[in-house]
């Protein structure tokens, strides 16, 4: 935290700078931005507070921000959309948190080249509803899309469960506008949809949380909306029968949306047969006559592999209802964590096998009933499931050594910690466990050359060098 004398002086410049009506500092006013949903320890709950906030609207004020920030040695901390889980909005340097909501502005729609400009605070929700006036989407559907700002969702390398045919915003990234900690603005590189010149300098800030620069605007790939969008959904005996199903059709080279397959909790009111606990579902879109029969084959596919096809009807209230659950409640946490991990599919039923049957009961953690087992089916594959927090005496130190030996499970069996949601403070000193010291000191050589006062996000993504 600054001493008084410099807290003054850093209060006066940034209202010089931004407004009084863009600067927050009153303990009242600064107090939602102690944490993000981050899981903290009962003594660590709104421990850690910013010196200010502000509220930037154009890359002018951020670079002025960061100018006051850099003469100060004051840490920074970018913000969106403020749903992230692991703790990387969390102040524990104390610092200015630079709130881009107000930067929510769309620059500029190319049609003919399928890309939009836009600053980073405008929401993927909001995006998508100014996009559609151009017969245009961004097409990530990521679990917090009504919440999720661009620049969060690219600072998170943010998973959309379209990721099949579409990809994730990484893979929308064209180019990006960066503060860098000096205060200097840096263009990553040309508008352009691809190219083969220079180094992929945009790729280095997607899932950076922030700690090598404050992105300003985004260049993104853009898609025609759909003709048409369908859904095929399929009860199955289990997870595992209705996983052997989603290996079919990814290996079949149908192209699909995206999908997940999970072991549901009273599907039964879906119409599953009894005794079935497992679903299946698929989505679909394109042109109609690509949809409907894409429909007729994976359905096919689905029966020859012992699965039950629901009805149609069914089907589309089913992904209706659990789009407004994928993309809400899982933006919100109560006294439970989420794994996202990715394991190579050969090893997936021994990572679920030792996690429930060996791990689990040591730490007293269990799974919510519904989900103790998913797989999102595509061409990212991310294993996840939901269990809630250990109860009683040390609860918080098993909390942590739960997630530790998830982590060590993991990667031994080839997999990464995380899938999505990023690493923030409660992975971050895990990733001794899935990169070299070699891996990790060329992290630290890249944030000590964007960032050399570790001024931006300090504390976060990498682990220190004990």
């Amino acid at each position: 935290m600054l001493d008084s004398r410099n807290r003054d002086s850093v209060k006066r410049q940034l209202i010089e700078a931004l407004g009084s009506q863009s600067v927050l500092w009153a303990k009242a006013d600064l107090l939602p931005y102690s944490k993000d949903t981050y899981r903290a320890s009962f003594e660590d709950e709104n421990k850690y507070m910013p010196d200010f906030v502000v509220l930037p609207e154009t890359t002018a004020h951020v670079q002025s921000v960061v100018r006051i920030a850099s003469e100060h040695r004051v840490p920074m901390i970018p913000k969106g959309g403020g749903s992230n889980r692991t703790g990387m909005l969390v102040p524990i340097t104390g610092g200015i948190v630079i709130d881009t909501i107000r930067m929510n502005r769309v620059l500029e729609v190319d049609v003919a080249n399928l890309h939009v400009t836009v600053q980073p605070g405008i929401t993927l929700k909001e995006l998508d509803e100014h996009l559609a006036a151009h017969n245009l989407w961004l097409t990530q559907e990521q679990g917090s899309y009504k919440v999720a700002t661009i620049g969060g969702a690219i600072s998170t390398s943010g998973f959309s469960r379209r990721h099949q045919k579409y990809g994730t915003i990484a893979d929308r990234v064209m180019s990006l506008e960066v503060v860098l900690a000096n205060g200097s603005v840096l263009r990553t590189g040309q508008k352009v949809l691809y190219t083969s010149t220079g180094y992929r300098l945009h790729q280095l800030f997607i899932g950076a949380e922030g700690t090598l620069g404050v992105i300003t605007e985004a260049t993104l790939r853009v898609e025609p909306l759909p003709e048409a969008r369908d859904v095929v959904l399929g009860f199955f005996k289990d997870f595992w029968a209705a996983n052997d199903a989603a290996q079919k059709v990814m290996a079949s080279g149908v192209m699909f949306t995206g999908g997940e397959a999970y072991e549901g909790h009273n599907i039964q009111a879906l119409g599953a047969p009894e005794g079935m606990k497992g679903l299946f579902y698929v989505m679909l879109d394109g042109i109609k006559g690509e949809v409907e029969a894409d429909a007729v084959f994976i359905e096919r596919m689905m029966r020859e592999s012992g699965g039950t096809i629901a009805e149609h009807e069914t089907a589309v209230a089913f992904l209706s209802g659990y789009t407004i659950q994928w993309c809400g409640a899982r933006a919100l946490t109560g006294f439970e964590d989420v794994l996202t991990s990715y394991v190579p599919m050969e090893r997936i039923r021994e990572f679920y096998d030792t996690l429930w049957n060996d791990i689990a009961p040591r730490y007293g953690i269990e799974p919510l009933p519904g989900e103790k087992y998913s797989l999102d089916v595509g061409r990212y594959r991310m294993s996840g499931g939901r269990y809630r927090l250990p109860k009683g005496e040390d609860a918080w130190q098993r909390y942590q050594g739960v997630l530790r030996e998830i982590a060590e499970l993991t990667t031994s069996l080839g997999g990464s910690i995380q899938g999505c949601h990023g690493v923030g403070i409660e992975h971050r000193d895990n990733l001794d466990l899935e990169f070299s010291q070699v891996a990790l000191e060329t992290m630290r050589m890249i944030k000590s050359t964007f960032d050399p006062d570790n001024l931006m996000n300090p504390g976060k993504k990498i682990p220190d060098r004990r």
